[in-house]
This record gives C-alpha cells, structure tokens and sequence, in this order.
C-alpha cells in the first residue's frame, strides 16, 4: 500500500514539475535548495520532520499553496494529522519570522547607534563651525576639516573607498569615471574634478573627470551653489543687458 501511493505520488509531483517547466529531479532539488531525501518524504506522505521554510520553497517552486502541497501528497486515511502537522509548522514558521524581524530591529538599531558615536563630534561642533562661518565671512574653512574626519571614519568602516582625488591624473576608466568635459578615450590620462565612491566592486557614484585641470574648480562649485541657493529661495538667475549699443 505504501508502495503504491509512493508511486502514485510520484507521478502527481512529475505532473506538478512539467506544469511550471521542471524536467528531472535533479532540477527540483536545485531549485528548491532542498535534497532527495526530503522530496522522498513528501512523495511518501511523511511532513512530520519537514521544516515549514522547506514546505514553503517547494510550494513556491511549484506554484501551488503549502496547504494544497499537503493535501495532494498527504496521507488522506489520516488527513487530521496531517493538518495537525500543517498547523505547527505555520506556528513555528510564524515564530521564526518573528525572530528574524527582532533580530532585523536589532541589528538596525546598533548599526544607528554605532553610526552616531562615530559621528559625535560633526554632530556636536559643526553647527557651531556653521554658524560662525555664516556670521564671521573671514571665518578659516580650514577649521571645519577636522569635524570632518568622523565622516570619513563612517565610510571607511562601511569598506566606502573614493575613486581618485581632486587634481590627480588618473587613467579614464569608463566603469569609474564620468567624463564631464572635453573628450577620452580609455587608459587616457584625465583629471579628477570631483571624485567617486565605491564599495568593494559596487559601484556608488562615479569620479567626475575631464581632460582640462581644477584651476577653476572652486569658482566652479561656488556658482553652482549660488545657483542653487537662489533656486532654494525662489530667487531666478538673469543677465544684466549691456548698456553699449
């Protein structure tokens, strides 16, 4: 008996695999991340030892409900059980996904917290750089770039690298490297104007670079955020028309 609704099973689970396109076992296995001794035990009706996370996967690969997986490979002559089974196993899958979204909360929260001891002294003493600096015009920027180590501790425990630095010459490199003015061909020496930043091999933003020099670098972020600042403040850019004829 239990040979034939192995067998019987087995044909239910094929039909199921050639309705979404799986075409052996071997398949079935990789997609599901799961083994053949597990699928063995659905086609013998045996959930009692099945995690709901694998019922899950092989539900999803199959596009069919955990509840209809249990009622097509399940043991019909004790269908109470089996969905006695279906019931703790929702309860522990629901226990787990609630574990995992404390551990979630957890991991943020001390990612935040760690986030704000690096940044203690920027958040501490560059409001009061900022206020000076707008109340004082003769007020030293150089005394602004220590707040701004912290900064630059954060990223680098993020494992952020910057892509160049400001001046250098550098060999273009279209997967890095934005060229904003002139033209270049690849491996030809540019230089950076703005720099990038990546994470290991992900890219975050390219380098901005051009075939001219930074000469007039700081007029040129200067305009930029004049502009921005009058756009911030509704104020429209003009030109003053000429009074010569």
């Amino acid at each position: 008996m239990d040979s034939n609704r192995q067998i019987n099973n087995t044909l239910k689970l094929q039909e199921l695999m050639q309705r979404v396109g799986i075409n052996s076992f071997k398949q079935l296995y990789q997609l599901t991340g799961t083994s053949a001794h597990t699928i063995s035990k659905i086609r013998s009706s045996n959930f009692d030892t099945i995690r709901w996370q694998t019922l899950v996967k092989i539900s999803s690969v199959l596009q069919i409900t955990v509840s209809e997986l249990m009622e097509t490979f399940g043991d019909r002559s004790n269908l109470g059980s089996s969905h006695q089974a279906l019931e703790t196993l929702q309860r522990e899958y629901q226990h787990l996904q609630q574990q995992l979204q404390q551990q979630r909360e957890t991991l943020q929260a001390e990612f935040q917290s760690q986030s704000l001891q690096t940044l203690e002294s920027f958040l501490t003493y560059f409001p009061a750089a900022k206020y000076a600096a707008t109340n004082n015009p003769d007020f030293p920027a150089s005394k602004i770039f220590p707040l701004l180590q912290s900064i630059d501790r954060l990223i680098d425990q993020w494992g952020v690298a910057k892509i160049g630095e400001i001046g250098s010459k550098i060999a273009y490199d279209p997967r890095w490297h934005q060229l904003i003015e002139g033209t270049a061909n690849p491996d030809q020496l540019v230089t950076v104007r703005f720099i990038g930043y990546r994470q290991n091999d992900k890219l975050i933003f390219r380098a901005k670079v051009s075939n001219g020099n930074v000469l007039n670098l700081w007029k040129e972020v200067s305009e930029k955020q004049d502009i921005a600042e009058r756009k911030k403040n509704g104020i429209r850019t003009c030109s003053v028309p000429s009074l010569s004829k």
